[in-house]
């Protein structure tokens, strides 16, 4: 059975900063008809940097919607439509944090909330790293914290961290840093604190 579902209609109902609002009038497979709300995001970055300590930078900061201060990694949307993803990561992390990465590797994308949202959003691990100067916009308000690997990996799995790209990302650096460690010969794992 073929799945795909094809646009009727589309109308836009909120056009935003970071979001455009669609309600799409959408043919399903047997030829029926159903609505689909879809939110539109033009999609983002997360990094996860670690230190030659094996130490990783997050940021704290307020979360409407949740109504608490969150612990995540660096991240951000794209300025603009088209934005080149590593160029995004390395402003996101240098804005957020102040730090410069003289190396990122891709960690690939994850779509945030494929049943109503089509962002997506690509992570890297960001290694060789220096501390420079926060450039924080105007409306953001972030406490930088230093979290070591192993303990990062406990707080993801133990549901101490929410934020699923910062999930996501924490966990995908980790076994790229175990393999890395691996390849150069190293012994123990790199979750030591």
């Amino acid at each position: 059975m073929e799945l795909r579902e094809t646009t009727i209609s589309s109308e836009t109902v909120y056009d935003g900063k970071i979001i455009r609002v669609e309600k799409d009038r959408v043919r399903l497979p047997n030829g029926k008809e159903a609505l689909r709300e879809v939110v539109r995001h033009q999609g983002g970055v997360c990094v996860c940097a670690v230190d030659g300590d094996l130490n990783l930078f997050f940021v704290r900061q307020y979360r409407y919607p949740f109504g608490e201060a969150m612990l995540e990694l660096p991240a951000g949307k794209l300025d603009v439509k088209g934005e080149d993803a590593y160029d995004g990561a390395l402003r996101e992390l240098r804005e957020e944090t102040g730090i410069i990465a003289a190396d990122m590797m891709p960690l690939g994308e994850i779509y945030s909330s494929v049943g109503f949202c089509d962002e997506a959003i690509h992570m890297y691990l960001a290694v060789n790293i220096e501390q420079g100067e926060q450039c924080l916009d105007e409306d953001e308000f972030i406490n930088v914290e230093k979290i070591p690997l192993g303990r990062a990996v406990e707080m993801c799995l133990k549901g101490e961290l929410r934020d699923a790209k910062t999930v996501a990302c924490v966990l995908k650096a980790y076994i790229i840093l175990e393999q890395l460690q691996r390849e150069a010969g190293g012994h123990g794992e790199a979750s030591h604190e």
